[in-house]
């Protein structure tokens, strides 16, 4: 069957309709009573409200600096703010600028499929696989949902996948003839620019950032002296983008580091859990212990602090309490930790659809565990059928999808080194793209999100469809062709 290469219209169509989807979803439910309010979105706002007015990344209250947020994401918001002439600091006084700021965002975002068509297009040179990538990207609900929040999902996936699209393209097929025009410099310099656009959003970005350097070591084809030089410009290019965020926080605190917020993730979801297994206590009780010594340990370090001119970043102040309870129980610290990666891994993102029936979404619980959260999205929770019929869709999708990463790892990865075959340009594909699956999902286990997969969800997708296709083939008795893939 030849599949035709999509033209401009066939594009501008996909956009129309992704549009359609997100728009219908925003105006007819989610733009009403603060839905597009998140956990998270209070801080993003509030550092908007200072860019806004002008006393930049601090605090309203007491004019300290933020430090557990990146301006990225407050930058875009603010813009919207200072557009629309905002005079309240308040967030439910500012509805019309959100709205509007969101309209834009919706818009923006609708791009999405059309950047996953190419990029599952550059990774395995099958147009049914990116024609399936961006029907998938069109109704998927954690893209859908993603779109419409006040939250940092909606920009910043779109810089990783033209980080993903630039990055791989460096390991395009024709690598001698990127060679020879210069083009890697084009490719891994945009790659570069890309993540650290998305880093100023997602600070996480830092350690893709040190994956991808070591991936370009190990796994591209070139010389030696080619790799480095891949590796070397990637992270000099990217750093020199975080720098200026860097010597503004060395300036304030005499310490160097890009966003601290790791520190309170560790002081606030892994040491207290520690510390609740070995004292037999309530979560809120270790909560509270913990963050009881990292105030001490702030006022300490303020003390000393005082007439130097520096400032104290209370997240290092939590770092410094949490990491040494997780360096003397760390296998208590690893099950802890891979419980949320776990959730991350598999949560379902209609769970959110859940969380907005049920009115909880403007906070997170101490603690939520996977099993219970599957139970009320899929039957306990009341809701509209339409909700729940979503719900047990996503299921037999993940269904679906592991049966396609399980078996394509078996098939793609271990066989061919268990009977030590030929790696063939597939397994290549695999091996080039996991270890950034684990990279970002691996982050995640200081409180897990579906959502936090959403930067490789495609990768995972993809990988899948490599499997299934492979599949559908041997039934139906047609050669396996090896395609070019990256």
């Amino acid at each position: 069957m030849n599949i035709p290469y999509p033209t401009k219209k066939l594009f501008a169509l996909i956009f129309f309709i992704t549009f359609i989807i997100r728009a219908s979803l925003f105006y007819m439910y989610i733009q009403h009573e603060e839905r597009y309010r998140q956990p998270d979105t209070m801080d993003y706002h509030n550092c908007a409200i200072g860019l806004a007015f002008g006393t930049g990344m601090h605090r309203a209250d007491n004019l300290k600096p933020i430090f557990w947020r990146t301006p990225g994401y407050p930058l875009l918001l603010a813009a919207a703010y200072k557009a629309c002439h905002i005079d309240h600091s308040s967030f439910d006084k500012n509805h019309t600028a959100q709205k509007i700021f969101l309209w834009i965002q919706i818009a923006i975002c609708s791009f999405t499929p059309i950047i996953l068509f190419y990029l599952a297009f550059l990774l395995t040179s099958q147009l049914l696989i990116a024609y399936i990538i961006a029907i998938m990207a069109m109704l998927h609900p954690g893209f859908i949902l993603a779109s419409m929040y006040l939250l940092t999902e909606g920009f910043a996936i779109m810089l990783f996948y033209l980080f993903l699209l630039l990055f791989y393209y460096s390991f395009n097929a024709y690598g001698e003839h990127l060679q020879k025009h210069r083009y890697w410099i084009l490719s891994i310099t945009g790659s570069a620019l890309t993540l650290a656009a998305y880093t100023w959003m997602r600070p996480m970005g830092e350690f893709v950032a040190i994956v991808t350097a070591i991936l370009i070591i190990i796994v591209s084809q070139e010389s030696i002296q080619l790799k480095a030089k891949k590796s070397i410009l990637f992270l000099f290019i990217f750093f020199s983008c975080l720098a200026p965020w860097y010597m503004r926080n060395y300036k304030l605190t005499g310490e160097w580091f890009f966003c601290p917020m790791s520190g309170a993730y560790l002081n606030s979801f892994i040491a207290p859990k520690i510390v609740r297994s070995l004292n037999n206590c309530p979560i809120d009780k270790a909560i509270g212990y913990c963050y009881y010594l990292a105030q001490k340990e702030a006022d300490k370090e303020e003390q000393k602090c005082m007439n130097t001119g520096y400032t104290v970043s209370r997240e290092s102040m939590a770092k410094r309490i949490a990491w040494p309870i997780i360096m003397a129980y760390p296998l208590l610290a690893f099950k802890e930790w891979m419980q949320e990666v776990t959730k991350t891994t598999f949560d379902l993102y209609s769970y959110q659809l859940t969380a907005l029936i049920a009115g909880t979404f403007h906070y997170d619980p101490l603690e939520e565990f996977l099993s219970i959260k599957t139970k009320e999205t899929l039957w306990l929770q009341p809701m509209p059928c339409w909700v729940r019929m979503i719900a047990w869709t996503e299921v037999a999708w993940m269904i679906w999808l592991w049966i396609g990463l399980l078996a394509g790892f078996w098939l793609f990865m271990l066989n061919p080194f268990i009977k030590r075959k030929t790696i063939q340009p597939i397994t290549g594909l695999w091996i080039k793209t996991a270890p950034l699956i684990w990279a970002v999902v691996g982050m995640t286990g200081g409180f897990g999100y579906a959502r936090l997969r959403l930067p490789i969800e495609p990768l995972m997708i993809i990988l899948a469809l490599t499997w299934w296709l492979h599949y559908r083939n041997t039934k139906k008795g047609i050669p396996h062709k090896q395609n070019n893939c990256i």
